[in-house]
């Protein structure tokens, strides 16, 4: 199969077949990676530098934990102080907790314990009001104690709503020291039982980042108050785990902290403490794959190194299975392993399975790791490439030249438009000197003077080489006939491949039948004569006698009239001057003239849009006329 490209600089392609290469190993970090932390960092300072409470708040939680330190406390005091006027349990919170957290110079007005104070004294609260106004008073310094009414407060408050949002307050609400919180704790499989499955790798609640990760946070703190493991399996841990890492682009500092804050749960917590694993190097020179063991916040887990384990390495083009049942060497560093790969591994993308064996039975997600890698090679040419100009009636025994790479054959090539052009050659993967099948195989023909470019894509044989076989009659056409002197280039990539492979074979000299008529300026490429459009020539006309006969019968009937009216006469006398006998006349003779316009010059469309207006005026002023004149005749 051959196709016509016409392309600026064929060394792009090795350029698309490198930037392929790097996009496919471009890896994603499963984890919060330094990058990923600075990125947040960056959007808790716009919430900082935007002076909106609820922002500046967010902004100062995710600044402590990134242990990072919080710049213009001045302003953000400010901010806090500006803010004293306004009322509300969540308000309040956010002020007192940022205050805390900033450290802001003497203390805070009294009026902000004795609102949220007053804010749990009241009927009909909300489980988001409760929590607020108790961490708020905790954050102002007020001694928290275990109040019943505040637990019957939150029972009241979820049966009017218990909302998964309703329930997440709860949860953290409970896992304070105001209420025994037992009876939230006997909800959690409830609540998790609500959540979306997607893909059967993650799991999120209705709302998104912001609910699912107070959720998910609120039930660790509840678990580790009640010292209980919460109902929530390593599996469902796991994939909540999956949904929050992809969240980590997240834009609002709400969500930044929202995100840092359950991932900071899900590691420290002794329940469930999810681990992953990820592609830190491979090294297809050498043929080793390192790999790192973290938590989500990218931290070496407590007890590392562990026992990691390749089970598998399937081949994802064939589903083959190249290695199994191989152990990773743990590195200096206490999160690194690293693995060399069985001699003989062929380049191509993979499917690694990798389990990890931690002592610590609350370290999750360490089995059935499958992690997408690509082992890269190198392109090479050892065999010598056969090139021949082949008549079409002799086309099974060629007579082929050898050109071994880099060099090019040292003569001309002629080739006419009764002969093929044959080209044989095969490429190998330089280290394991196996053939190898690449995305891109072309050979491609450009004209020494005009830069008429062609290029024909290449076809394996049974050999597992590749193949040309080019009749250059049949392609006349797409040379657009032109002769003379082509360059021969053969451009090999693919994905899985370190280099590409653009190599001058050779300079072939073609020519077609009738070049002796066909003048180089007149490539398929050229300008060609415009292309005018030919109107059909008009029907033969009759003789001008013919024409002018029909033309007077045509005013027979009005001459006819006309000697009538002089022999019977014209009464007059009935005629008045009244606008409608005026208007009748003169709309009637405005009509037959519009009529004689629309022969002349005017089309349909314009003369319906006169006569619209001139009828119009001529049936009102006939009725009216006639209506006169059947008076007149009445007894």
């Amino acid at each position: 199969m051959a196709f016509l490209l016409q392309i600026i600089n064929i060394p792009i392609i090795g350029l698309l077949t490198t930037l392929l290469a790097t996009l496919c190993c471009g890896l994603e970090t499963p984890y919060i990676s330094i990058q990923d932390k600075e990125r947040l960092k960056n959007v808790f300072t716009v919430g900082l530098a935007g002076k909106e409470l609820t922002s500046v708040h967010y902004s100062v939680l995710g600044y402590k934990l990134l242990n990072q330190k919080i710049p213009d406390s001045k302003e953000i005091c400010k901010v806090l102080t500006d803010s004293l006027g306004k009322e509300g349990p969540d308000t309040f919170y956010y002020i007192a907790s940022t205050w805390k957290e900033v450290g802001c110079p003497g203390t805070l007005p009294p009026s902000v314990s004795k609102y949220l104070t007053s804010v749990l004294q009241k009927d009909a609260l909300s489980t988001s009001d409760i929590y607020h106004a108790i961490e708020g008073l905790r954050s102002s310094g007020q001694a928290i104690t275990k109040d019943p009414k505040v637990e019957k407060a939150i029972q009241a408050a979820l049966k009017k709503d218990d909302s998964v949002s309703s329930l997440g307050y709860t949860l953290h609400a409970a896992s304070l020291p105001v209420i025994d919180g037992a009876f939230v704790f006997d909800r959690i499989e409830d609540i998790i039982f609500q959540a979306d499955e997607i893909d059967g790798k993650y799991l999120q609640f209705e709302g998104g980042l912001s609910i699912t990760a107070l959720v998910i946070s609120g039930a660790y703190k509840l678990s580790a108050k009640l010292n209980k493991t919460p109902a929530i399996s390593p599996d469902q841990a796991t994939k909540f785990s999956n949904y929050f890492v992809t969240r980590k682009s997240v834009q609002t500092p709400k969500g930044a902290w929202s995100l840092l804050n359950v991932l900071q749960t899900l590691t420290t917590n002794k329940f469930h403490r999810p681990i992953v694993v990820s592609v830190r190097n491979i090294d297809s020179i050498k043929g080793v794959m390192s790999i790192d063991v973290t938590d989500l916040l990218g931290k070496t887990p407590t007890g590392s190194p562990f026992p990691v384990t390749l089970e598998s390495l399937a081949r994802i083009s064939d589903n083959t299975i190249v290695a199994s049942k191989i152990k990773f060497e743990p590195l200096t560093e206490k999160s690194s392993y690293q693995l060399k790969f069985p001699s003989g591994t062929n380049p191509g993308v993979y499917k690694a399975t990798i389990n990890v064996t931690p002592s610590d039975q609350s370290l999750i997600g360490g089995t059935n790791n499958v992690i997408e890698i690509k082992i890269t090679g190198q392109l090479a040419v050892t065999d010598p490439l056969l090139i021949a100009a082949v008549d079409s009636d002799h086309f099974l025994q060629p007579k082929y030249n050898k050109v071994m790479f880099p060099e090019k054959f040292a003569q001309v090539l002629e080739i006419d438009s009764q002969q093929h052009l044959a080209l044989r050659f095969n490429l190998k993967e330089k280290s394991s000197g196996s053939p190898i099948n690449v995305h891109q195989a072309f050979v491609r023909l450009s004209h020494s003077v005009t830069g008429q470019e062609l290029i024909f894509v290449s076809e394996k044989d049974s050999n597992n080489g590749y193949k040309l076989d080019l009749d250059i009659g049949a392609k006349s056409a797409e040379f657009g006939s032109l002769p003379g002197i082509y360059n021969l280039e053969i451009i090999a990539g693919d994905s899985v491949l370190s280099n590409s492979l653009q190599w001058h074979v050779a300079d072939i000299k073609l020519s077609f039948a009738g070049d002796a008529k066909q003048k180089p300026s007149q490539s398929m490429f050229s300008v060609k004569p415009e292309i005018k459009h030919l109107f059909r020539e008009p029907e033969k006309r009759p003789p001008v006698f013919v024409s002018n006969l029909f033309t007077g019968l045509v005013f027979v009937p009005l001459i006819i009239l006309f000697v009538l009216w002089f022999k019977l006469g014209i009464n007059v006398s009935n005629f008045s001057l009244r606008l409608s006998t005026l208007g009748f006349h003169l709309g009637l003779g405005s009509i037959f003239a519009l009529f004689v316009c629309f022969w002349l010059k005017l089309n349909m469309f314009e003369t319906l849009k006169y006569l619209l207006v001139i009828g119009a005026i001529t049936f009102l002023s006939a009725n009216k006329l006639l209506s006169s004149i059947a008076a007149k005749h009445k007894p």
